[in-house]
C-alpha cells in the first residue's frame, strides 16, 4: 500500500514552496512560483516508489502560461509515456499517483 495525500490534504503531506529547480518527495504538496522563470521539478526516483504514492503541484502565482514548470519523469513513465510533462496553464493544480511500472505516474486530479 502506498503513501498518499488525503482529500483534506492534512495527513502525511508536506507543503513546500518552490521557485527553482527541485527534486520532489512522495507526499509533497508543492506551491510552485514560476514568477521569476521556468524551472523543473524532478519526480521521486523510480526505485523508491510504492504503488499509490502521490504528490501535488499547484501554480500558486498563476504564471505557468508565461513560465512553464516541467515535471521530469526521473526514469518513470507519466501517463504511460516516456516523456516529461510541461505544466503551462495558469492556475493549474495537478495531483499525480504512482500506479506501477506499466503506466508510471497517472493524473488523478486537476
Amino acid at each position: 500500500m502506498g503513501r498518499f495525500i488525503t482529500e483534506t490534504g492534512t495527513a502525511s503531506s508536506v507543503v513546500r514552496e518552490v521557485s527553482t529547480t527541485y527534486t520532489a518527495e512522495v507526499n509533497d504538496r508543492i506551491l510552485a512560483d514560476s514568477t521569476s522563470g521556468a524551472f523543473t521539478i524532478t519526480l521521486p526516483v523510480n526505485s523508491s516508489l510504492l504503488v499509490n504514492d502521490t504528490l501535488q503541484v499547484i501554480d500558486v502565482t498563476s504564471n505557468f502560461a508565461t513560465n512553464a514548470v516541467t515535471l521530469d519523469r526521473n526514469g518513470s513513465l507519466i501517463q504511460g509515456d516516456a516523456e516529461n510533462l510541461d505544466l503551462d496553464l495558469n492556475g493549474a493544480s495537478i495531483t499525480l499517483m504512482y500506479s506501477g511500472a506499466t503506466y508510471g505516474w497517472v493524473i488523478i486530479g486537476t
